[in-house]
């Protein structure tokens, strides 16, 4: 009887070790087969992002440069490149909606997502184009201000001249209260926004070409090559304000010796609070002996500007210093602004952080660390 209980048992493992042997060599062919039609379907999609990134709409352009840069494959770099220089010199061309800034704002984006140093003269290039086309505009709107008298009592004035942009917050299409078109608002033109024409929605994004500059700094920033500091450096006399901080803050990524040179030299010279706050976390960033620099920041946490108090508390959540926790505190009580406070409470995290656990030498230290969404991230060689 137990011999036969026995046997019965044997052959019931042995039937579940032969069933298990069939499932075993029958599921290696179906595995191979989904890893052949995976690659199948991203060989298929990467071609279809890069016929949309040369001929697609803006809707597709922005969605090839988002297939293209998420993954940060280098071989989406040539593609890339080549696009964000496409028509930047041609004025009817770069009016049109798959050149709209939005798109070549998202192009550098996806450069400095990928990250690879071939990227670099594409967008030093770029940025060349890109100021040469803001400085036309400006110098455009200058002397059309110029050539306006100082007072003026008609409102029936012809719509085609550019004038200053007063903003108002109170509606979606800002106007400008003295009656001067404005090139800024575009859609005074037209009766109303149709969101079915292309060039309707690319525009409601808002985006502009200092956009697109700040975005090349970004990417510039990312990628962190030695030789692209001096070609950078001449920004930081830009009229614009938001070009120079992405300047100094793509120097202060390189953190090379020039750089540092550079950034020294403008601290000096710069009246924009904000800008200089920006400057000031660069150097400090490279160099934690440089505690006048760091001093400058915490001054500027108590500014009266909300811009300046941002740029500061931004600065500290970036550095993440342990010693920065009682000014941090002190601020966020007196501090008004909700993103303010919200950037505050996170340097505070940071910086309790940097309390409780020792600095990591590979991580923490020196002219190479960074900080990515608060977290920092492995150096580069």
């Amino acid at each position: 009887m137990s011999d036969s209980v026995q046997r019965s048992g044997m052959m019931k493992s042995a039937k579940l070790m032969a069933l298990g042997l069939i499932v075993a060599v029958a599921s290696g062919p179906l595995m191979a087969g989904a890893e052949d039609d995976a690659k199948a379907y991203y060989a298929k999609r990467s071609e279809q992002a890069l016929k949309d990134l040369d001929f697609g709409t803006m809707e597709q352009k922005l969605l090839a440069t988002y297939y293209m840069g998420a993954p940060a494959r280098p071989q989406f770099v040539r593609p890339l490149g080549r696009e964000l220089l496409e028509n930047l010199e041609d004025p009817a061309l770069r009016n049109s909606a798959p050149n709209d800034p939005i798109v070549k704002s998202h192009i550098a984006w996806a450069l400095g997502q990928i990250g690879h140093e071939a990227a670099v003269p594409y967008l030093l290039e770029a940025a060349e184009k890109v100021n040469a086309i803001i400085e036309e505009k400006r110098k455009a709107v200058e002397a059309a201000r110029q050539k306006r008298s100082p007072e003026s009592h008609e409102f029936l004035i012809q719509q085609d001249e550019p004038g200053p942009f007063l903003s108002s917050k109170d509606v979606p299409f800002p106007y400008s209260p003295d009656v001067y078109w404005s090139v800024a608002d575009e859609f005074k033109a037209v009766p109303a926004v149709n969101l079915s024409a292309e060039d309707h929605r690319a525009r409601i994004e808002g985006y502009n070409y200092v956009n697109v500059m700040q975005h090349i700094f970004i990417a510039l920033g990312k990628i962190r090559q030695k030789e692209s500091a001096e070609k950078i450096v001449p920004y930081l006399e830009h009229p614009y304000p938001a070009i120079r901080q992405e300047a100094a803050l793509a120097l202060g990524k390189i953190g090379s010796l020039t750089a540092l040179e550079a950034l020294e030299r403008r601290f000096q010279n710069e009246k924009e609070p904000a800008v200089r706050a920006r400057i000031a976390f660069s150097i400090f960033l490279n160099d934690h002996t440089r505690v006048k620099y760091y001093q400058e920041i915490l001054t500027m946490l108590k500014d009266n500007d909300v811009r300046v108090r941002l740029e500061a508390a931004k600065a500290l959540r970036e550095l993440a210093l342990g010693e920065s926790i009682s000014p941090l505190f002190a601020a966020q009580r007196l501090e008004e602004s909700t993103l303010v406070r919200t950037v505050i409470d996170q340097a505070i995290e940071h910086a309790e952080r940097n309390n409780l656990f020792p600095p990591d030498a590979q991580f923490d230290t020196g002219p190479n660390r960074v900080w990515t969404y608060g977290r920092p991230v492995r150096p580069r060689k």
